[in-house]
């Protein structure tokens, strides 16, 4: 079973994707996106949303973004902008 995991700027709407074997891969692929998009566009992350399910964050995770006061926000109910959004990019995957 694959799963897709998805980071999305909220400012230009880009979406980076990334497909794993299991839920566990969360927190590597989000060393690496924070990596890539530290250096390449020079910023660092100040939140990471989340749908509030839960089943992708570690505790290795919650306390990495503790310690580099990232924010973490849930996002249990999402505007029709952001679900056609989503829907809308994982129809072109």
């Amino acid at each position: 079973m694959q799963v897709l995991l998805s980071f999305i700027d909220d400012h230009t709407k880009k979406v980076w994707v990334y497909f794993m074997k299991h839920k566990g891969e969360v927190f590597q692929h989000f060393l690496n996106f924070k990596a890539m998009v530290e250096k390449e566009k020079g910023v660092s992350i100040k939140c990471l949303r989340s749908n509030g399910g839960g089943e992708y964050f570690s505790n290795e995770l919650s306390e990495y973004l503790k310690e580099l006061r990232i924010q973490r926000k849930y996002s249990y109910n999402y505007s029709h902008s952001r679900m056609e959004l989503l829907k809308g990019k994982r129809c072109t995957l």
